[in-house]
């Protein structure tokens, strides 16, 4: 029986897993590849549900279900289907760290591997009768990196995935899901290396320092799970948490000895999925029911559309200036907060889109008592 702190996330991956692709136009144009091993393949492929974007240069690559992988050479315009990969289950996450070495994981403790840019993939681990995934891989470079999912599973390599090895990331005997990994913002001056950090659940948030072979825990106080992440700056970062929350975590320095909380809350009550920098300096977050959230932390701002569609975005990436790709339910789509505010303001127009622009609401956190 699953502990009640792993519960949630584990039924939000089923959900992600299964119920939004099912729907019969993606089934009936198909070609699920039976008895093969490989994923499924379709013209309908980026309608299905996808759960991850990486974007290296003009080069987009997407990960969803049924071992579905996905390419764009064109900022989301068009996209090409992956030609083999050997894989049928749901893909979680992606990342190149060049035009043609990309990594891939996902159900299965799966973790793929490109040297093509993403045109075929092979197996480099997977482990078949361990029935939960890897939930998010940082490689480095194109030697080292790291993966970590369910259950507090975690593996790092140092040869470009010949060889991976597990390593532990947290001792704690609830064995919460690690949800994400991710870098320090700049290089750690005293041996050249990047703080790796992974945010998980029960407000765990790790950072190692040699990466990845030994981690501290940093005490939030904090009991919800969190999804993801950012470094804002050597000593800032950003994490993104249950019902809307963002952790503002402040430290005195690169480490994790004394650090300040704070709690944004964007006034909207949904999980969110994803964070990414973006070119003007603020920061946009995905999220379930259709959320876009951009931070501006130097005004102290956040700007918020609810999406008409109330499709639930994982990813999302800066095309250009007000512009955005957007991946989740029933695949992409672009967005535009100025779009979604003429929307809102319209009084006659028939779009449901939802907009709103406010001052960070801080909250402070008092730790759940359990007893």
């Amino acid at each position: 029986m699953l502990h009640k702190f792993l519960y949630p996330m584990y039924v939000f991956f089923i959900l992600i897993s299964f119920f939004f692709t099912f729907s019969g136009s993606t089934i009936s144009a198909s070609d699920f590849n039976y008895d093969t091993g490989l994923a499924l393949k379709s013209n309908l492929a980026d309608k299905a549900t996808i759960t991850s974007m990486h974007s290296y240069n003009d080069r987009i690559v997407a990960v969803g279900v049924h071992g579905i992988i996905l390419t764009s050479m064109d900022m989301g315009l068009t996209w090409i289907q992956a030609d083999e990969v050997p894989f049928i289950n749901t893909l979680t996450d992606v990342q190149c760290v060049s035009e043609s070495q990309c990594w891939a994981v996902g159900h299965d403790l799966t973790i793929l591997h490109s040297v093509d840019g993403g045109k075929n993939w092979t197996v480099q681990y997977n482990d078949i009768d361990f029935d939960a995934p890897f939930l998010s891989i940082h490689m480095v470079d194109y030697l080292n990196g790291i993966v970590v999912g369910a259950f507090g599973k975690s593996m790092i390599t140092n040869d470009g995935g010949e060889n991976w090895t597990f390593t532990i990331v947290t001792d704690d005997p609830y064995e919460p899901h690690l949800n994400s990994v991710y870098s320090s913002y700049r290089m750690k001056k005293e041996n050249g290396t990047k703080l790796m950090f992974v945010a998980g659940e029960i407000g765990q948030v790790h950072i190692s320092s040699d990466q990845g072979k030994s981690w501290n825990m940093v005490d939030t106080e904090y009991f919800g799970s969190l999804w993801g992440g950012i470094s804002v700056d050597d000593t800032r970062k950003l994490l993104l948490g249950m019902a809307g929350k963002i952790l503002y975590l402040k430290f005195s320095n690169e480490g994790i000895s004394e650090f300040s909380l704070d709690t944004l809350f964007a006034g909207i009550k949904n999980s969110l999925t994803d964070i990414k920098r973006l070119n003007n300096g603020n920061y946009i977050v995905s999220g379930n029911g259709g959320v876009v959230t951009i931070l501006d932390l130097e005004n102290e701002t956040t700007e918020t559309c609810i999406r008409g569609d109330r499709l639930s975005n994982t990813s999302v990436i800066e095309i250009s200036n007000d512009k955005y790709l957007l991946s989740g339910e029933k695949g992409f789509r672009t967005h535009s907060m100025r779009e979604c505010q003429r929307n809102f303001e319209d009084k006659k127009s028939i779009s449901k889109d939802m907009w709103m622009k406010s001052k960070f609401q801080y909250e402070e956190w008092v730790p759940y008592d359990w007893q």
